[in-house]
């Protein structure tokens, strides 16, 4: 570990050596000394520092001074302030511009320990804070959603619509496409709300009697073991976003109270009767169609259209194929990076397999897939033989029908058919057969027949 560089300021020498002696007993502390503000200025610039204990009076530029002036040009650089004339107007003054601390001369060795330690620590979190909400903001831009086919343009080209709108948003696609992703990145570029809660509900997780409460929270009593008030998800995104992921699902008496909060801003916990007014949007996602449910009398009508004013369609996987190479990249260099290994490439033969796969689990199974073949490859390159079998015998080659008569297209096309199933159910004769309609003996034999692995396990 680096040393921390401490620079300590103060025009007398013997408080300067007093510090120098007590930090640099322990062998994690660098030191660094100025006489004044203006060489604790230069050598900032020049060389930095992870810590600044600065004197308060001090003859040309004062203490005060110089705090101001290293906040102005390092802003996250801690610093705590020495004086030996300390009083609790001149600490709040000091703290107000942005020192850390304030010790008052003469202090312990002790307390002088704590203090440098205490203010290293706290910057040390917020600089961890900072780069955790960068990472979440990176990770959530539009612009770095993943996609070049002409699906995801027509994606994108709908979000930047909507992004400064309170409009409510439904995004539709299969599980897997990153309806969520597509939610966050909505809120994340608001100028209005990116800085407020983002609330995201499963919709499917939760009986109806406790999604209930986990939207609009309860009060003691409500119901039996609610001991305390709760406060609900609708309650904490206030000013935000509440993101309703699966809201097919969701039973008509909640979708009832949805449409309220919608209409009139406000609704009332469960065995409460004061109203909670909330200024929040919403953002809904659905794997299901929601119109046909509606002519089904499953998902009330009025609802639909609160929720559906713009609608974003996010396209399968399989219809956006030429996304595959950019997003198997992508996946390989954050596994690659996480699991320590240099994974530069991913062999032609292995991208090829991938292409023609169909994708039922769309993004989130070719990220899975790209995970497991990071962990197990053995070398810098992703072979075919490190993606799973079921993917290499479905994506696998195959040979040109008018190369072959129609005995052996049907033999074919049988092998095919038989690999595929034994792979799904393991190898089990008595699933296999079941699932086709065809008998145990005659499955097994085929199998002998051309060299497929199985078990003959019953039922």
């Amino acid at each position: 570990m680096p040393k921390k560089r401490i620079m300590v300021v103060d025009d007398e020498k013997h408080i300067r050596l007093l510090v120098h002696d007590i930090l640099t007993q322990s062998r994690e502390y660098g030191f660094v000394e100025a006489s004044s503000g203006e060489a604790c200025l230069r050598k900032l610039k020049e060389n930095g520092a992870d810590l600044v204990l600065l004197d308060y009076q001090m003859g040309g530029m004062d203490g005060k001074t110089t705090l101001r002036e290293i906040k102005q040009r390092f802003p996250d650089l801690p610093v705590i302030i020495m004086t030996a004339h300390g009083t609790i107007e001149r600490a709040v003054d000091t703290m107000k511009l942005g020192s850390y601390d304030f010790l008052t001369k003469p202090f312990t060795a002790e307390r002088l320990r704590v203090t440098v330690k205490n203010a290293l620590t706290a910057s040390a979190m917020r600089a961890e804070v900072r780069s955790l909400r960068a990472e979440v903001q990176n990770r959530f831009r539009i612009e770095n959603i993943i996609g070049q086919s002409g699906g995801m343009e027509d994606v994108f080209r709908a979000v930047e619509k909507v992004i400064d709108s309170d409009v409510t948003v439904l995004i539709q696609g299969e599980s897997g496409t990153g309806k969520e992703l597509i939610a966050r990145a909505i809120h994340n570029q608001s100028q209005t709300r990116k800085d407020k809660p983002f609330v995201a509900v499963n919709c499917t997780a939760l009986p109806e009697s406790l999604l209930e409460s986990e939207l609009f929270g309860h009060e003691k009593g409500a119901y039996t073991g609610a001991v305390a008030r709760r406060i609900g998800k609708f309650e904490l995104a206030n000013e935000g976003t509440v993101f309703l992921d699966e809201i097919g699902d969701m039973s008509q008496p909640i979708q009832a109270k949805i449409l309220r909060v919608l209409q009139e801003r406000e609704f009332e916990r469960l065995g409460g009767n004061q109203r909670v007014k909330v200024n929040i949007r919403l953002i809904s996602a659905t794997n299901k169609n929601l119109w046909e449910l509606v002519q089904k009398g499953l998902f009330r009508e009025d609802l639909f259209y609160r929720i559906s004013v713009f609608p974003i369609k996010l396209p399968p996987l399989r219809e956006r194929r030429d996304d595959i190479p950019i997003l198997s990249a992508h996946f390989i260099k954050r596994y690659g990076a996480r699991e320590k290994k240099t994974i530069e490439n991913i062999h032609p033969d292995a991208v090829k397999i991938l292409m023609r796969y169909h994708w039922p689990g769309n993004i989130r199974e070719l990220e899975n897939t790209l995970e497991r073949a990071v962990v197990i490859a053995g070398s810098p390159e992703i072979q075919v033989n490190d993606l799973p079998p079921h993917i290499v015998a479905i994506g696998e080659e195959r040979p040109a029908l008018s190369d072959e008569t129609l005995p052996q297209w049907i033999e074919r096309l049988e092998i095919e058919i038989l690999k595929k199933t034994l792979l799904e159910f393991e190898g089990n004769i008595s699933k296999v057969a079941k699932k086709l309609g065809i008998g145990r003996a005659t499955i097994y034999r085929k199998a002998k027949k051309y060299n497929l692995p199985f078990t003959q396990s019953g039922p």
